[in-house]
């Protein structure tokens, strides 16, 4: 779980409340963006709009809000309460560090918050015990805006519970001056004829998540990642026997962010997110550390908006959720906070070196082959750990 904390962590810089800078140049200290002056006035222009439009007589007149620390613009928060006329002071918009936090509130019952802001897989958990509502898409029009990809997820069909807010990808980073030929294959990963391996001996890394490896070499060895017979499990654990004795280690992100630094790990199975803060805290790694998704295709993750099932505002909660989903609002957010969003249509309004940055949006050859981590049974999960006992003590 430390990983995908960290997958966003890279985020932690000052947010100021203009949304002129957030527009303008709030990308950065990201990719040294910039938008040009025409998107800004077009972009302050939507969100007058957006103030202009007159509070609707069901809201409450309050909002509580959980979200990972510095993973939105907090400006966005004021021309909301100007959007519904709810007053600032009854936003209250709370951090935090852990997706442990929230889903022990949501147990303890009472929790406080009105929309919360999961993991994939901890909505999958949440659903399981019933701590979310149910959400009325009809109180949603903006859903309409969300790609399809984003719709009817394997953790939560028919999104009865949740809504994509920002997605990030798995897939591998290299030192560019030490591996000048990158990553485009898991053949280079997974399979020691192809040379690589060996040519890299003891300076790659694969992900300590075993669920992560075995779905990738899954991948490359052309099976379903939803296959759990003992057969491919079986050519799963051969092909991770061999690998193992040329990987330096299975690392969490603070062993490959390190190293990737440094230049002491040269190859990192990692996620898109840590490698953005690599880049932000060190800008001098940003043209020696390379990040993509193989040509096979790597995990989509997804961070999601959710009603906790005890919210006293959920009226508000969902027009909350749609206020997020406007395309204008999508790419305010994500032009600040460096993440991709699920909204297509707000690609018009984003500064193309973000676009075109594939650690943020992966070509779209390469996105039409991402996929979610599967939902494990009791016996999936099972087999799992066994196999992932066997290979590191192999």
């Amino acid at each position: 779980m430390s990983d995908k904390v960290s997958r966003r962590s890279f985020l932690k810089v000052a947010i100021t409340g203009a949304v002129g800078f957030a527009l303008g140049y709030g990308a950065g200290w990201f990719l040294g963006s910039s938008i040009n002056h025409a998107r800004i006035v077009e972009l302050m222009r939507e969100i007058e709009e957006l103030k202009s439009l007159k509070i609707k007589p069901t809201f409450e007149g309050k909002i509580n809000i959980y979200n990972w620390s510095y993973y939105i613009n907090e400006a966005l928060l004021d021309v909301f309460a100007g959007k519904t006329g709810i007053s600032r002071g009854e936003i209250v918009y709370d951090v935090f560090e852990d997706p442990a936090e929230p889903l022990a509130k949501l147990e303890a019952g009472r929790s406080g918050y009105d929309v919360i802001i999961l993991p994939d897989y901890c909505v999958h958990y949440a659903i399981k015990r019933n701590l979310l509502k149910e959400i009325d898409l009809s109180l949603i029009p903006n859903f309409k805006f969300v790609d399809e990809e984003f719709k009817n997820p394997p953790f939560d069909p028919g999104n009865r519970h949740s809504i994509t807010y920002m997605w990030g990808t798995t897939g591998f980073a290299w030192r560019s001056d030490l591996v000048p030929e990158g990553v485009v294959s898991l053949r280079q990963i997974f399979d020691p004829n192809a040379g690589f391996l060996e040519k890299y001996k003891r300076k790659i890394t694969m992900l300590e998540e075993a669920l992560e490896v075995v779905v990738s070499c899954k991948v490359f060895l052309g099976r379903n990642i939803n296959d759990w017979s003992d057969k491919t499990l079986e050519e799963v654990k051969e092909v991770l026997k061999r690998q193992k004795q040329y990987i330096a280690a299975y690392a969490g992100t603070s062993v490959y962010y390190e190293g990737l630094s440094s230049g002491a790990i040269y190859v990192a199975h990692s996620y898109n997110g840590d490698i953005m803060r690599l880049w932000s805290d060190k800008p001098e790694t940003k043209d020696k550390v390379k990040y993509r998704v193989p040509e096979e295709g790597g995990t989509k993750w997804t961070d999601n908006l959710c009603i906790p099932k005890d919210s006293q505002h959920p009226i508000t909660a969902h027009e909350f959720i749609n206020f997020l989903l406007d395309p204008v609002v999508e790419a305010i957010n994500s032009t600040y906070i460096g993440y991709a969003n699920p909204v297509s249509a707000s690609k018009v309004f984003i500064p193309e070196d973000i676009l075109n940055e594939p650690a943020v949006y992966p070509p779209d050859e390469i996105r039409r082959k991402l996929w979610f981590l599967p939902m494990l049974t009791e016996e999936e999960k099972r087999k799992l750990d066994a196999l992932w006992e066997e290979v590191k003590i192999s």
